[in-house]
């Protein structure tokens, strides 16, 4: 029923901002709701103004270090990974888990999250290995927190586990490349 609660986002985010103006804690509660729908519902160039206009004005009256600028950073952040912008996404999302690192600390669940996100990101760029450092971070402190059995540990293991077989079949493709490069006696084929 999104068709149906568009209008009546956009008309409470019209009546917020006359009222309350931009900067009111309910204003950019509404923003976020409406970018929130519109992204749900694949519009992203009419979400993304709206998520950049939430972390601004929660940057400017909340501060970098508040819950709620670190969720709608997490959604730009998200919006900018749906759009397929890995460079509009990835220093945002590294800015986040610095936040919620010095914030939160590195067990917070919330951290945990920007950990797995910064770390499908690097993965999607190719980085391999700088992804799976993240992804062995998250798995450590889920065993540790939520044990062998959790359904988050799962997850956890099977994202580092997709991540190393990807890793081997890079490295079976260079080897691949080199062997046909400089041929199985180790010349190079001219």
């Amino acid at each position: 029923m999104y068709d149906e609660a568009e209008p009546l986002y956009r008309e409470a985010l019209a009546m917020d901002r006359e009222t309350l103006g931009s900067r009111h804690p309910n204003t950019l509660i509404a923003i976020s709701n409406l970018g929130q729908l519109l992204q749900i519902k694949g519009d992203l160039a009419a979400a993304e103004p709206l998520c950049r206009e939430a972390v601004e004005q929660r940057r400017e009256t909340l501060g970098d270090r508040h819950p709620d600028t670190h969720n709608s950073m997490s959604d730009l952040g998200q919006l900018l990974l749906d759009k397929g912008s890995l460079v509009g996404a990835e220093p945002l999302l590294r800015e986040l888990l610095k936040l919620r690192r010095e914030t939160l600390g590195d067990r917070h669940m919330d951290t945990l999250n920007s950990i797995n996100t910064l770390g499908n990101v690097l993965k999607l760029k190719g980085d391999l290995s700088a992804a799976e450092l993240l992804y062995r971070e998250a798995l450590q402190v889920y065993r540790e927190t939520l044990g062998d059995w959790h359904p988050v540990t799962f997850m956890s293991i099977n994202h580092l586990g997709r991540l190393l077989k990807d890793k081997a079949k890079q490295g079976r493709a260079r080897l691949a490349a080199v062997e046909t490069t400089w041929g199985a006696s180790g010349c190079c084929r001219v």
